[in-house]
């Protein structure tokens, strides 16, 4: 009996082509972001999928939505799955926050920064591997999709490889509507088996452009 997750990232938002930090606050998706989200929908329209979970957060609810319609359910919003509150740095670009806020970015290490006023990234690890194990604990055998945001899907992969918290950065969960895969069997427990997959979006836009749009 194996236990499938469907971990999505959002869609684009207009914050997303600036670069700019958002965490808490409420993005909705611009046009391409819901053209994403719709070639994610087609992508996944046949498969068995049981249910369909999302942060509340606007560019998540959206697209969870737009997935939910096509498979006719209804998702289930949860803010287990928002992403992090960056505190002070939302709506700022790196380049802003650093600027503002120069000794925050002296602590920085292997890639973890803690924004001043926001979620310290432990905290933000064990609200994500709470939310991934409350999910497959309640959908044992079965296929189920998550939406959530770059941040927290980046923690629930980490938690599953059991990557230390203090070592993150390995590895990125940046697409626009990403589709990364977690399987669970009673031998073997969880494993991932597909990372940040976007290609249902190489229909959307010229090849040239495809790397950096998907990065953003």
């Amino acid at each position: 009996m194996t236990t499938t997750i469907l971990l999505i990232r959002h869609g684009q938002t207009d914050w997303n082509a600036e670069s700019r930090w958002q965490g808490h606050l409420d993005i909705p998706l611009n046009d391409t972001g819901k053209a994403q989200a719709a070639a994610l929908a087609q992508r996944l329209a046949g498969w068995p999928i049981r249910a369909v979970y999302s942060s509340d957060l606007k560019r998540a609810a959206m697209t969870a939505v737009t997935l939910a319609n096509a498979l006719n359910q209804q998702p289930i919003f949860d803010p287990r799955w928002r992403e992090r509150d960056v505190g002070d740095f939302g709506g700022l670009t790196s380049k802003e926050a650093k600027e503002r806020f120069p000794e925050a970015w002296t602590t920085m290490k292997n890639g973890l920064l803690t924004p001043p006023n926001g979620e310290d990234w432990r905290s933000l690890r064990a609200r994500a591997a709470k939310a991934f194990e409350s999910v497959a604990g309640r959908h044992e055998g079965e296929m189920v999709a998550v939406v959530s945001h770059g941040g927290t899907l980046a923690n629930v992969v980490a938690h599953v490889l059991e990557i230390p918290v203090d070592r993150y950065g390995r590895f990125r969960v940046s697409g626009n509507t990403g589709l990364s895969i977690v399987e669970i069997t009673e031998e073997r427990g969880p494993y991932l088996t597909l990372l940040n997959d976007t290609s249902h979006l190489e229909k959307l836009i010229e090849p040239t452009s495809f790397q950096s749009a998907v990065n953003r």
